[in-house]
């Protein structure tokens, strides 16, 4: 019996991040599948300072073992990730060396990919692209007219696309690509330590309350993110004391800001003059923030622009509800946020329809019971099983593709 040809996947992105190495952990463990992940830059791999945290971060996380990768020649010398930035004039020679049948792009936006792009149409292998793209924000009359005749003519140079979600989906059926030509693969996470914080919930909220001073009969609303206007923290810690006065002394709220960035001291200060518990605990890296999610009672997502919103990607895993705004990119019926499910949706900045949001979970403790059920039960539905299977059936697809222009050409060259 002939045996079968191993399927090569060559994924290049513009450097090691950290939701998505979880993917390619559990790809390289395919055995009909060669993969190797090329990286344009080593950002994330080192220390690096984050204007928009306003912090050092360097991640106490796994990147780059169980599977295989190559840094190209130029990563040293990058340290910013823009388009003219990301520009690696040797992924010609990486991708020719290395003959991958499928090529999977994460985004377009940096000359990186446009080269990778260029190659591949002219060796006749078929990309998939992959972005975090959505309709939800606002944009200017030009940007949208430009991205209505532009982008179907661009996209179809692309076999499909992997989408990381429903709106993602919506984002790409505008633009021109079929539904058979979408491949639903969801975002990925570290299963193994949030699945332990969910475990092991009671007593982690236990010890991480003591270690910050939160009551255990206390409602802790979860911020995760950068302190930056767009974030909107000044809209949860508005709607924390509004929420207190609704509530009166039945419950007491605590909000609790896991990130850092440019607007804390200006929070910090709000939070003193409206006499709220708010605690702020600065930048929290990737191995202790399963338990800041086991700690807590709610995840609220407030910002004005979120392609996704990986945190709730996250918190659910850990069975927390979500309050978000409608302009989180994560929200949908096959998605992370499902509305009136496992979250409440309000419109992005409206603080009072935030506070009526959190009023109604905390007076209703049998519904916060049978959305945080909920989120566990969405969690499930995204296993990164169902991720690695809808990313396979996009290289099969597209593999066949390849198979069927061999074939043909073959057959061409043999007439000749």
């Amino acid at each position: 019996m002939k045996k079968q040809k191993k399927i090569r996947v060559a994924i290049v992105v513009s450097h090691p991040i950290q939701h998505f190495v979880h993917l390619y952990k559990a790809l390289a463990k395919i055995d009909n599948l060669v993969l190797r992940v090329f990286f344009a830059s080593n950002i994330g791999v080192k220390s690096y300072f984050d204007k928009d945290m306003n912090t050092d971060i360097k991640w106490n996380s796994d990147l780059l073992s169980g599977y295989d990768y190559e840094f190209l020649p130029e990563a040293n010398s990058i340290v910013q990730t823009g388009f003219w930035e990301i520009n690696n004039a040797s992924i010609f020679a990486a991708l020719r060396n290395y003959s991958p049948d499928v090529v999977q792009l994460h985004g377009y936006a940096q000359m990186t990919m446009i080269r990778a792009l260029f190659w591949c149409s002219l060796k006749k292998i078929p990309v998939l692209l992959s972005t975090d793209s959505s309709l939800l924000f606002e944009r200017p009359a030009w940007k949208k007219f430009l991205k209505y005749f532009l982008l179907p003519r661009f996209f179809s140079l692309f076999f499909g696309v992997i989408s990381t979600g429903d709106n993602n989906t919506d984002y790409f059926k505008r633009y021109g690509f079929k539904a058979e030509r979408i491949f639903r693969s969801a975002f990925t996470v570290d299963q193994i330590l949030l699945g332990e914080a969910r475990d092991n919930r009671s007593l982690l909220k236990n010890q991480y309350r003591d270690n910050y001073g939160i009551k255990v009969n206390e409602i802790v609303l979860l911020f995760v993110g950068k302190l930056a206007p767009w974030k909107r923290p000044q809209d949860l810690l508005a709607a924390l004391s509004l929420a207190q006065d609704k509530l009166g002394n039945t419950v007491e709220l605590v909000a609790f800001f896991a990130g850092d960035g440019i607007m804390r001291k200006e929070l910090e200060a709000q939070a003193v003059l409206q006499n709220s518990r708010a605690i702020f605990s600065g930048f929290v890296n990737v191995d202790i923030l399963p338990s800041i999610y086991a700690m807590s009672d709610i995840l609220v997502f407030p910002s004005s622009e979120e392609p996704y919103g990986l945190s709730a990607r996250e918190a659910i895993c850990v069975g927390l509800p979500l309050i978000v705004s409608n302009q989180i990119g994560c929200i949908g019926d096959k998605d992370t946020a499902r509305t009136g499910f496992n979250a409440l949706v309000y419109p992005s900045s409206n603080v009072g329809l935030l506070v009526d949001a959190i009023v109604l979970l905390v007076n209703n403790p049998e519904k916060l019971k049978q959305m945080s059920a909920a989120s566990l039960v969405v969690a499930n539905d995204m296993s990164e099983e169902s991720s690695v299977a809808g990313f396979l059936s996009a290289v099969r697809d597209a593999f066949r593709l390849k198979k069927t222009y061999e074939i043909k050409k073959s057959s061409t060259d043999a007439c000749i």
